[in-house]
């Protein structure tokens, strides 16, 4: 007798896969003549309709294997219907698309899903390979002999999904409808457990063994985590002046006495200040078309700077000194045969 709680999970399980993939093909496609408030309720319904199914299949007591099998078939189905579908959106742009008017907005503008979006729209080809292999899993999943392939397919890129929906915040019901598919693909592998664990734990290793003593392999074997770390600790750290680094506005200019507005027409007028990790520093004038990139060097409160682009242009030799307000500062020096000093605030990006 099948005990009720792989029946109950089986029923549970395809559910919630058939609902969410149902609901997200009505919010993508029927939503002009299916309203979301109507098509939220399905996964509702199913999960109710598969619940009670269980309970009914253990009241009658019966034990065929025909009825497990359309359960899990409806698990399968369910999973492959939908990431398939994800795959030919992918193909036929209709995910990963950008807008055009979006482009040129400042990239510290961007939320964390748009910034996922605008990653992965980036190059179509990626997203095509993406595609390739949720619609294979997806169909290798479907056969008896092959569902195991498909789902380690489809587990990592299940995996990756759920996490970057997650860290990237693309949204709740995302998030949902990701661990309900990768929960319905988890099912295949846990009821094959047994298999799994005597095919990887318990062949012989066919390898040739090296003739080391256990210490000396184990040493081996634990170098990929010690010699990296002591690498990284030698090396010294990426942010050497985490107190300076940040975005300035350029409050006051004073270039060889005479005060620059930053509101003049010009359009050479310093206007932002950026040191950042890697002793980088970035004069920008005006526009963020118009910039010097250098590096900077600090020994007490002598600053200096160097410029890689524009290669020609002269370097910054003063002083850096905190002025009257929290997270301001005053620059002195010269920048090649003119004299500056400078005010900036300290903003948050």
């Amino acid at each position: 007798m099948l005990p009720f709680l792989k029946k109950l999970i089986a029923c549970l399980l395809a559910g919630l896969v058939i609902g969410a993939a149902i609901l997200r093909f009505c919010v993508t496609y029927l939503r002009a003549w299916v309203p979301i408030g109507y098509a939220a309720v399905i996964p509702f319904l199913t999960t109710v309709a598969a619940a009670v199914y269980a309970v009914i299949w253990q009241v009658r007591k019966t034990n065929n294997s025909a009825t497990l099998a359309f359960w899990q078939g409806l698990i399968r189905y369910g999973v492959a219907f939908d990431l398939a579908g994800f795959g030919w959106e992918k193909i036929c742009h209709l995910q990963l698309v950008v807008p055009a008017s979006k482009l040129d907005l400042p990239y510290r503008s961007f939320s964390s899903s748009e910034l996922f979006w605008y990653f992965f729209s980036h190059s179509y080809l990626f997203g095509c390979i993406i595609a390739g292999l949720q619609i294979a899993g997806a169909m290798l999943l479907l056969f008896r002999r092959t569902r195991l392939v498909g789902v380690f397919i489809l587990l990592p890129v299940l995996a990756n999904i759920l996490l970057m929906d997650i860290f990237y915040e693309i949204g709740s019901s995302v998030v949902v409808h990701a661990t309900i598919m990768l929960s319905g693909t988890l099912y295949f592998l846990f009821i094959d457990f047994n298999r799994l664990k005597k095919f990887f734990f318990g062949t012989n290793d066919r390898l040739p063994a090296l003739n080391l003593s256990k210490y000396a392999k184990l040493a081996i074997q634990l170098s990929i985590i010690y010699i990296p770390l002591l690498s990284i600790a030698m090396h010294g750290k990426v942010d050497t002046f985490p107190q300076l680094t940040g975005k300035y506005e350029v409050k006051q200019l004073n270039i060889n006495q005479q005060q620059i507005h930053p509101s003049s027409c010009a359009d050479s007028i310093l206007t932002v200040v950026y040191f950042d990790v890697k002793n980088g520093c970035v004069f920008e004038f005006n526009s963020p078309q118009k910039r010097w990139n250098g590096t900077f060097s600090i020994e007490k409160n002598d600053l200096q700077i160097r410029w890689r682009s524009p290669a020609d242009r002269p370097g910054f030799k003063g002083v850096m000194s905190p002025s009257g307000g929290s997270g301001e500062l005053t620059l002195r020096g010269t920048l090649g045969n003119d004299t500056m000093d400078i005010i900036m605030q300290k903003v948050s990006n």
